[in-house]
């Protein structure tokens, strides 16, 4: 791929054939776990990331990866994606002003061992240490959050932007009630909800799925549950949304997790000592598949 012209059009043209192509309720929670973990990068690179190297867990620039003390393998192909682009990614349409860069996988360079980002964010996160930096997010927010019964239409948890409080339903388990916080937060920073308002529809897809990315990056997977109400709401989108909708509600989602993320980690106890974690360690915990030696150490 390296040696052939890659237009952003081309790049463009890609990206709407494989959302046209493959959408379905569990690819759409496939690239969401993939933008928890290639963070920084916009939607529609996510996928194209995806669509060039499903195995990717780490993609970075050539000169960043030099920065590291580990430089790209001879012979390897880069990762083509769309320079330029805000995270919202608001418009899906236009794409005047890109231009088209390259990626490569920690999987393709070799050097100095590194610590995956992925790795560090989920080192010793539980459902209730994460649970305890998002209170203490809603905090900075200026909202408190109770516990309390709900009635089983609200969903297990509701926003009173009145009384600036988040209530989670008290019959919630503690994964459950971590998810259920982590939704509500995306709503306040996505949605202008009215009292009483019910979640549903596309608000609801935006916020399960910024809480299952939130919760994916940390290693806290959502029970069963909560994946089920993410599920139904990515199903009720339709069989064949438009790439321009699937891009937007992405990047909109990609955007707003990344900062929810960014927030949490603030509250999140640092540990004394990080374990040296080397690439083919963590791709072994992946389940890659490992045909090949990896990169030299």
């Amino acid at each position: 791929m390296n040696r052939v012209r890659v237009t952003v059009d081309d790049l463009r043209k890609a990206f709407e054939s494989e959302v046209g192509r493959r959408w379905t309720a569990g690819q759409w929670v496939r690239w969401l776990g993939a933008s928890s973990v290639h963070q920084g990068q916009t939607f529609r690179n996510v996928v194209l990331v995806r669509l060039q190297m499903p195995d990717a867990v780490w993609v970075d620039t050539k000169e960043s990866w030099l920065r590291r003390g580990r430089s790209v393998v001879r012979g390897q192909s880069g990762i083509r994606v769309v320079t330029g682009e805000r995270r919202t990614e608001r418009v899906a349409g236009s794409v005047q002003g890109h231009g088209v860069g390259t990626l490569w996988d920690v999987s393709q360079t070799e050097g100095r061992p590194v610590l995956l980002p992925s790795v560090d964010a989920g080192s010793g996160v539980t459902p209730r240490s994460l649970l305890a930096a998002l209170l203490g997010v809603a905090g900075e927010l200026g909202y408190g959050v109770r516990e309390q019964d709900l009635a089983p239409e609200v969903g297990g948890s509701a926003t009173d932007t009145r009384r600036r409080r988040i209530v989670l339903d008290a019959d919630l388990d503690l994964p459950s009630t971590t998810a259920a916080l982590a939704h509500e937060l995306a709503h306040l920073r996505m949605h202008k909800l009215s009292a009483g308002e019910v979640c549903q529809g596309l608000n609801e897809l935006e916020a399960e799925s910024v809480a299952f990315t939130v919760l994916t990056r940390f290693g806290c997977p959502m029970d069963g549950s909560s994946s089920g109400r993410l599920f139904g709401a990515a199903a009720r989108v339709g069989r064949s949304p438009s790439p321009r909708l699937v891009q937007t509600l992405g990047g909109r989602v990609a955007s707003t997790a990344g900062r929810l993320i960014k927030a949490a980690e603030q509250h999140l106890p640092r540990s004394g000592s990080r374990r040296e974690v080397q690439v083919w360690e963590y791709r072994t915990s992946l389940g890659v598949n490992l045909d090949d030696p990896g990169p030299r150490m």
